[in-house]
């Protein structure tokens, strides 16, 4: 609002400026057509009776006060018809631009919040898939190491329940053979016994 302000200040001096612009350049044309009329009767030789100067440069306070008066009534006219119905709409725009600058600092500063919450929520979800991937590195190095430990214990359980296979089947084997050879040690002694008897 107080730019509307400043504007409007600024259009009144412009207005203002542009008045006496006019009014200077005026008044000269007016003092000269009295000049050129000269000392004539009714009203013009009234007028001209306020005229003071010479030559170029006559200058007569009636005319002057005529125009200030028309130049008046001229500004009251436009402010009616012209200026109010403009600044009330520059307001409303000025209004409208307030509101919808109010609106999109709201909107960025509620952007801003989801951009904030969403890097936060995505830096969480990337620690929690971090430490998912340490968790589960480590259980599978943990799965492993428990696996190559149950594969060594059964390997050491097969090769010992081997070892005792092997030597039992090698005890019964050699007991088999130890009997085998006492039968047949007894069949060659018996042969060569019965040989020599025969």
């Amino acid at each position: 609002m107080m730019a509307g302000k400043s504007i409007r200040r600024a259009l009144w001096a412009a207005v203002f400026m542009f008045a006496a612009f006019l009014i200077s350049m005026s008044v000269p044309e007016v003092s000269w057509a009295a000049a050129a009329h000269g000392t004539v009767g009714g009203f013009r030789g009234w007028l001209a009776g306020f005229n003071f100067g010479s030559g170029a440069l006559v200058l007569n306070p009636v005319v002057i006060l005529i125009q200030w008066a028309n130049f008046i009534i001229i500004l009251i006219v436009l402010n009616k018809l012209l200026y109010k119905p403009l600044w009330r709409v520059i307001d409303e725009r000025n209004g409208k631009i307030e509101d919808d600058l109010a609106s999109s600092e709201r909107d960025r500063s509620e952007t801003q919040g989801y951009i904030t919450q969403y890097e936060d929520s995505l830096a969480e979800i990337q620690h929690e898939n971090t430490e998912a991937m340490v968790a589960l590195q480590q259980e599978i190095n943990d799965a492993g190491r428990k696996m190559i430990d149950e594969i060594r214990e059964k390997t050491s359980k097969e090769i010992e329940e081997a070892r005792a296979s092997i030597s039992s089947q090698a005890k019964t084997a050699l007991s088999e053979l130890e009997g085998e050879a006492g039968k047949f040690a007894a069949q060659i002694a018996n042969r060569l016994a019965g040989r020599a008897v025969a």
